[in-house]
């Protein structure tokens, strides 16, 4: 049997560290790094989100305005131009009941909400109807002119109070 030790022959011995898991200061940075980077990403996001959602209501009244246009040519073209006719509720909201509506119920049963390819009119981003209004009205040299505005009524949107005003 040989001897556990012999001389000359040099013995290397090595410490073996075993590293299971984060020193506690390690975990103090990881963390007050994470919790930099959170604090300036939150605010940008909420800004980020809150003018994506006001672009998202400029974009649907614009669709509204397209639409409406587009109908008040369909009736020029057959000799009866007009708008469809403001909601008659106090708000003027664009409201459910609004959109079922006939137009114009003399000659078609066709409601706002069949205007638009989805089938409903446009809210805002809150899932809150606009404002809509139509007005005639006769121009400094004497020819009438058809307007419709509309406008974000919803406090908590982040277009509250925007208004678009069209005339032709």
């Amino acid at each position: 049997m040989e001897p556990f030790f012999k001389f000359g022959h040099t013995m290397n011995l090595k410490l073996i560290k075993r590293n299971k898991g984060f020193t506690l200061n390690e975990l103090v940075v990881a963390i007050s790094i994470m919790g930099v980077l959170v604090s300036v990403a939150v605010p940008r996001l909420s800004s980020v989100q809150s003018q994506t959602q006001k672009d998202i209501n400029i974009a649907n009244i614009n669709v509204i305005r397209e639409t409406f246009f587009h109908y008040y040519y369909r009736q020029h073209m057959a000799g009866n131009p007009h708008f469809p006719p403001s909601p008659t509720d106090s708000d003027r909201l664009m409201d459910d009941e609004w959109t079922n509506s006939p137009i114009d119920s003399t000659s078609s049963n066709v409601a706002p909400k069949d205007l638009f390819s989805t089938g409903r009119v446009p809210k805002n981003s809150q899932d809150t109807p606009f404002y809509y209004e139509t007005l005639n009205e006769i121009d400094s040299d004497g020819t009438l002119k058809h307007t419709i505005i509309l406008k974000d009524i919803d406090i908590d949107s982040p277009s509250y109070n925007e208004t678009y005003r069209y005339s032709i």
